[in-house]
């Protein structure tokens, strides 16, 4: 594997990690049922692409590195103040809106900025870029509930 597309692969791997500590630290404030389920699915989400791309690191032969402990506590500390100001479900979903987008655009971002890459690794992007788009339309729905 070339080093633009262990780069690719281990972003992807972060920001799937960084979406499950967000969303492990909103689903406990949540009491409405529907809006819980839905967040926990999307967690069920990420943890299987994470197994991806984990399965297709052991293949190549690559080490992913996990986020820093510092950034895990930085997007921790981010959600807990957040949600120490308001634990509403409109601003939890408003909040999970803000972050899915920030992961699409740097979804798009990193796999422009590694060029070419092997088809499996394009395909893993593709699905990725679903996984948090299906998720950015289903919040989005949420919010006109909330």
């Amino acid at each position: 594997m070339e080093d633009n597309e262990i780069k690719l692969l281990t972003r992807l791997f972060q920001d799937a990690e960084i979406g499950m500590i967000s969303i492990d630290k909103v689903v406990k404030k949540i009491e409405d049922g529907a809006l819980k389920k839905m967040f926990i699915k999307q967690y069920e989400a990420y943890d299987k692409f994470k197994e991806r791309c984990d399965v297709l690191a052991v293949n190549s032969e690559v080490d992913l590195k996990e986020n820093s402990a510092f950034k895990k506590f930085k997007q921790s500390a981010m959600v807990y103040i957040s949600l120490w100001m308001d634990k509403s479900c409109r601003h939890i979903v408003e909040m999970m809106i803000n972050g899915t987008v920030m992961g699409i655009i740097d979804t798009i971002k990193t796999r422009s900025d590694c060029g070419d890459v092997s088809p499996e690794l394009t395909a893993l992007v593709a699905d990725f870029q679903k996984i948090q788009e299906d998720f950015y339309e289903k919040l989005k729905k949420q919010l006109a509930k909330v």
